[in-house]
């Protein structure tokens, strides 16, 4: 290949400006003239550069799908231009999209590594008799795209797309032979009129010079360009070959208003294939009311009897009244902006009034005070109003209204809006400018009488339509999603740069109460505290909930901020579950013996003040014998009770309270507690034992003795102390306790 030659954009663009060529002649020049043989055979340039990059595409798509379904819609948008310029020539067959279509898929199924070859075969082979039977070009564009996927090399390419393009002009000349003689095709074609095919082969010049750069950038125009420019340029070139055919003016009024219908469904189409929202909801509506208005006004000029204008008419005012309506509620989702029940209130009352008015007219003259048909206005004779009354002018007030609050949300909107919401802010206001520029240009009297107040919905529609899927990402989450969000236990809000909430799910207002959409989220309570002090967790009502905020990134803008906020109280009542499990003695419920080592090594390490007392219980071994092992597990967790007790009552000191095996237990009163203060603590927790022993029945079956050792500044004075050291001592001290009579206490230095 030619590393300096011809880009994928310049190939495109001479395949474009050959096919406007080619079908330039079939409309206005004689075909069999010089000039029209000429431009015949540079307009087969097109199609083996349009086969070369069907091939290209395939072997480049990384979405083989979407690849199929882009040609298969545009071979379908293309089916209608098509058939209004060829259908003289060509009858039913199809465009050349279709034919690229099929061409496409016969490619996917040869390429297949699953697909047996016998299926591949059945499959290629209905492919090729769907060509045979309906297509424009017919077997050609299936053959080439094989041809340019399969060859190896540029040469090869070249060898058998000449073979078999001399093989194609061979068989249509035998065809077009037998024809004559038989009369079996009614296509009446001679030899010589076919050989211009074989201006195929000059295709190959061009791709010979590709340099395989795509000399263009990749965007969505780029990518449809030529697949709107093909039915697109079949339209005006009909329109100009009607125009300069003596043109009757009422048709082209209708066929626009049919066109204008085409684009409004086709833009319905567009906009209920986007991902299901509220905003998506809104402009569904707008635009089955303008569908409907225009049905309705087509009616209205197709018809030359009172009454069917009168139904027309009625039709049209229904539909302008829930437009208006589906307008309002539009910018509300578009603009993001709540707007007031009262609004929609009055909307409704206001389209109550104006419809009860048209169906009343002949009573009350509130609508009009009597129509009569115009006679005079062409085939279609059309509606003529003798005089307006009351309920006419206020919908046109009314009207005027409607699309001023309309512009006013958009400014206020604008005003706190980002770059790119302002982006759709011009395409709503677009929509606007567009609805109302066929009524100025009736004032100004630029149409000859005829009405045009449906033209400039289709253009509105387009433009709402970009607003709603270029910037669908500026909506709330889609319905689906906000569902599937609701039914979970994750409370979530999206808020856009200006910080109001553009969704939340029904849990959330557990949390936070009641707030609603559009409202600002640094007016709720808490919300305000986590979005501006980037908050980890909060606490409220007794719950634990985690907080997570993330960045909303669209097009490399930051376009808001979505909230997530997960309970993790169960979490936490959980972990707090396993700890104390771990961490607590079983039966009695105080620590247990390595939970309060570690914390006694901590302290002793710390060289906090604060006194140790180890505590047993007097005569167990005989209680267990005398009276059995229940009444002494009662025993200690009697013990145990006033212990804990003792830890909930004393303010003034940190206590913890630990078995650390059998009958044993110890506890460790953190501060400076004087000797005193210990002595009365002693006496309290042997008293308080023989009153919780009273309570269960086990009245002097046993008593507690205590021993003490107290932590000074004096005790860490020039050494450090071990638990082991700490734990002698206050055993030392139970010893001498036992040795004076037990259910007493003493103290020893360590």
């Amino acid at each position: 290949m030619n590393t300096k030659g011809l880009s994928r954009r310049d190939l495109k663009i001479l395949a474009i400006i050959a096919m406007v060529v080619d079908h330039t002649a079939w409309g206005f020049v004689d075909f069999m003239s010089p000039l029209g043989q000429i431009m015949h055979i540079f307009g087969r340039l097109t199609i083996p550069i349009m086969c070369f990059f069907v091939a290209e595409g395939y072997r480049h798509t990384s979405d083989l799908k979407s690849y199929i379904n882009r040609m298969a819609s545009f071979a379908v948008v293309s089916i209608f231009p098509f058939y209004i310029f060829f259908h003289e020539e060509y009858d039913f067959r199809q465009n050349i999209i279709f034919d690229l279509l099929l061409a496409l898929l016969a490619l996917s199924i040869a390429d297949n590594k699953v697909l047996p070859k016998g299926t591949k075969a059945v499959l290629i082979a209905g492919l090729m008799g769907i060509s045979l039977a309906i297509g424009g070009w017919v077997l050609m564009p299936i053959i080439y795209v094989l041809v340019f996927y399969y060859g190896k090399d540029f040469k090869t390419k070249a060898k058998w797309f000449i073979i078999f393009t001399l093989i194609m002009e061979a068989s249509l000349v035998v065809m077009i032979l037998l024809n004559q003689k038989y009369h079996f095709s009614k296509y009446d074609w001679n030899v010589p009129e076919r050989l211009y095919l074989l201006g195929f082969v000059f295709g190959l010049i061009p791709l010979y010079f590709y340099n395989g750069k795509l000399g263009e950038v990749k965007n969505t125009f780029n990518r449809y360009f030529f697949y709107t420019f093909y039915p697109a340029h079949f339209l005006v070139l009909s329109a100009i070959k009607y125009l300069v055919n003596d043109p009757n003016y009422q048709m082209i009024y209708i066929t626009a208003h049919v066109i204008a219908l085409v684009i409004a469904i086709i833009m319905l189409g567009y906009v209920i294939s986007l991902n299901p929202s509220r905003a998506q909801n809104a402009v569904t509506c707008f635009m089955i009311f303008a569908i409907m208005y225009i049905f309705g006004f087509l009616q209205e000029i197709t018809t030359s009897e009172v009454a069917g204008v009168y139904t027309a008419t009625k039709l049209q005012f229904f539909a302008e009244c829930m437009l208006f309506i589906a307008l309002t509620y539009s910018m509300q989702e578009l603009c993001h902006t709540r707007i007031s029940g009262l609004i929609y209130s009055v909307e409704a009352v206001a389209s109550f009034f104006v419809m009860y008015s048209l169906f009343t007219y002949e009573d009350n003259g509130l609508m009009y005070k009597a129509i009569t048909i115009n006679y005079d206005a062409g085939s279609f004779p059309r509606m003529q109003v003798v005089g307006y009354g009351i309920a006419f002018k206020i919908f046109v007030v009314y009207s005027f209204a409607v699309c001023l609050m309309c512009v006013i949300i958009g400014v206020k909107s604008a005003r706190h809006a980002n770059s790119l919401h302002k982006k759709r802010l011009r395409f709503l206001l677009y929509a606007m400018i567009v609805m109302w520029l066929p009524y100025l240009i009736k004032v100004l009297n630029l149409t000859n009488g005829y009405e045009i107040p449906v033209l400039g919905i289709p253009f509105a529609a387009i433009f709402v339509s970009i607003s709603l899927g270029k910037y669908s990402y500026l909506d709330s989450i889609s319905l689906d999603f906000g569902n599937a969000l609701n039914k979970g236990k994750e409370g979530v809000v999206v808020v856009d740069t200006s910080h109001r909430i553009l969704y939340h799910n029904k849990w959330v207002n557990t949390i936070f109460g009641e707030f609603y959409k559009y409202d600002d989220a640094y007016s709720v309570p808490g919300l305000k505290d986590i979005f501006v002090e980037k908050k980890k967790s909060i606490e409220i009502g007794g719950h634990t909930y985690e907080t997570r905020i993330e960045p909303l990134i669209e097009q490399s803008h930051v376009t808001g901020q979505i909230l997530w906020v997960l309970d993790l109280t169960e979490h936490y009542n959980y972990l707090n579950k396993v700890e104390e499990t771990a961490s607590k003695d079983s039966l009695t419920g105080v620590y247990n013996r390595g939970w309060f080592e570690e914390n006694i090594k901590r302290i002793l390490s710390e060289k906090k003040h604060g006194a140790f007392i180890m505590l047993d219980l007097d005569n167990f071994k005989n209680v267990n014998d005398k009276y059995g092992h229940k009444t002494g597990d009662a025993a200690l967790v009697a013990l145990a009770s006033v212990m804990l007790a003792a830890e909930k009552s004393t303010m003034k000191y940190s206590i913890y309270s630990g078995r650390i095996g059998g009958d044993e237990f110890c506890m460790f009163i953190e501060g400076n507690a004087d000797k005193k203060w210990l002595q009365d603590f002693a006496k309290k927790q042997i008293s308080s034992y023989d009153e919780e022993l009273a309570k269960i029945g086990c009245e002097g079956v046993t008593s507690i003795s205590l021993g003490i050792v107290q932590l000074t500044d004096e005790s860490y004075k020039d050494k450090d102390i071990t638990y082991e050291e700490l734990y002698t001592s206050a055993d030392k001290a139970l010893y001498m306790a036992k040795e004076h009579g037990k259910k007493t206490y003493e103290f020893k230095d360590i």
